[in-house]
């Protein structure tokens, strides 16, 4: 695996510097955050953001995870602001799965989905969140081809990003030095 890390304002950036998790505890993560997802719809009835970092390999859980997490909620709060969109409520959570947000939204699903939308493919690091938007309605998340998108690309050979995670057909290294650069290009390093 690619040892990347970046200082940033004295903070050391890795994506090797965390707990490796197996698929058990992966799927013990996706049923929380499903949980912690109806639990929020039960509160509010208002469409949901459920905020979380792609990020390849065992380790989900990392100073490189983290910063892009506090980018991407900044991103979010910036484009709320931007929108006078209003946050009723919001959680993040934190486990060796990965940094993870739930906010529920006072907006259109449809709308609010267009924006991350914008986000996801527009932000410099946009590539590296997965920013899902759910129905208070249907309790369904938008899919992107609902609003005329195409899936999201793989991050080097910008094929289906599905097509490449199931065939594997890129190393971790690959992944990561695409990440890296991102974030170098991002921080003008």
């Amino acid at each position: 695996m690619l040892l990347f890390y970046l200082y940033l304002n004295n903070m050391l950036i890795k994506f090797n510097d965390g707990q490796q998790i197996d698929l058990a505890q992966m799927l013990l993560a996706k049923e929380k955050r499903v949980e912690n997802q109806k639990l929020m719809l039960t509160r509010h009835n208002y469409p949901l953001i459920s905020l979380s970092i792609v990020i390849p390999g065992p380790i989900k859980d990392s100073s490189g995870a983290n910063f892009l997490f506090k980018e991407a909620i900044k991103a979010l709060h910036d484009c709320f602001a931007e929108n006078t969109i209003l946050v009723i409520d919001e959680q993040h959570y934190h486990s060796i799965a990965g940094a993870e947000a739930i906010m529920s939204v006072k907006c259109s699903a449809n709308r609010l989905k267009q924006y991350c939308i914008d986000i996801e493919e527009n932000h410099p690091l946009g590539r590296l969140w997965d920013i899902d938007v759910i129905d208070p309605i249907t309790q369904q998340s938008l899919s992107r081809s609902e609003f005329k998108h195409q899936s999201r690309k793989c991050l080097i050979c910008h094929d289906m990003a599905k097509v490449c995670s199931r065939a594997r057909r890129h190393s971790l290294d690959e992944i990561f030095s695409t990440i890296e650069k991102k974030i170098g290009d991002y921080l003008n390093i």
